[in-house]
């Protein structure tokens, strides 16, 4: 069995937050309990025997910004384990000053989200991010799909279509598999092999889950979905132990299995070195 991996989780201070985000993420409780400083983090994922672990920038709009500066000194708390992600906005002036900066301090890739930050991906903007990513050959994780605020204009992961024949060496993760789009998700990795899909923040949603990865399985695409815990939405251990539930319906109901045998491949076999990337 290889090691455990999440592709998923974050490290922040509610500094980094603006007070209108942090009252709509607290009465939502959509980042449990709102706290992620990196020595709850460490705790979360020793308590998981999580092997590696990256930390993903929550993705820079309406004043809320995790400095790159912060997520290197999180990664730099974790030798041989963490690698980190920035995140920038793309219609930012220095948007990709402060993206090659973010790799020279050692981070490992690029956080966006076109719904969160309003924008579409397929723009000139994020063109010359994708041309960075793609010199350094280092992944661009997309949250697409449903959020709490922004714009769903820009929410079908189906728009990163364009993106990835456009640049087709581009490391593409879709954070969340796309939710509620993973039909599209699917489709769009099947069209397109330079594109995965994690499973963060989706254990909570069984039924969604489920419905997911059965269709990931018709689609021939279930080997390029990641574990992410999205810690704090969910501690790795947590997220583990529901995902290893999704076949529990409750007594009298019978439902075709995910197979346990891809569970545990999509926890140990997937490894970071699979998109390139590895700890220092």
């Amino acid at each position: 069995m290889g090691e455990l991996v999440d592709w998923h989780t974050h490290a922040f201070l509610m500094e980094h937050r603006t007070d209108e985000d942090r009252a709509l993420q607290t009465l939502r409780n959509v980042l449990g309990d709102g706290k992620a400083d990196p020595d709850l983090l460490s705790e979360a994922v020793d308590e998981a025997g999580i092997a590696r672990f990256i930390v993903v920038a929550l993705p820079k709009h309406a004043g809320n910004h995790t400095p790159s500066t912060f997520i290197a000194d999180v990664v730099r708390r974790h030798p041989g384990r963490a690698v980190g992600f920035c995140s920038v906005h793309p219609d930012d002036a220095d948007a990709g000053d402060d993206f090659e900066s973010a790799l020279a301090l050692g981070l490992k890739g690029l956080k966006l989200s076109p719904t969160y930050q309003a924008m579409d991906p397929r723009s000139p903007a994020c063109g010359r991010l994708y041309e960075i990513a793609c010199h350094h050959d280092v992944p661009v994780m997309f949250h697409c799909g449903g959020a709490y605020t922004g714009s769903l204009e820009f929410a079908d992961p189906c728009l990163l279509d364009r993106v990835a024949m456009d640049f087709p060496h581009l490391k593409i993760i879709v954070a969340h598999f796309g939710q509620p789009y993973m039909e599209q998700t699917a489709i769009l990795m099947r069209k397109n092999d330079n594109i995965f899909a994690d499973l963060s923040a989706r254990y909570h949603r069984p039924w969604q889950l489920y419905n997911g990865l059965m269709i990931a399985r018709e689609y021939g695409v279930a080997g390029r979905l990641l574990f992410g815990s999205d810690f704090p939405v969910r501690r790795p251990s947590v997220a583990v132990a529901e995902f290893r539930a999704i076949n529990r319906w409750g007594e009298g109901l019978v439902m075709p299995r995910i197979p346990d045998a891809l569970i545990e491949e999509i926890l140990h076999e997937r490894p970071l070195d699979l998109l390139g990337i590895a700890p220092r």
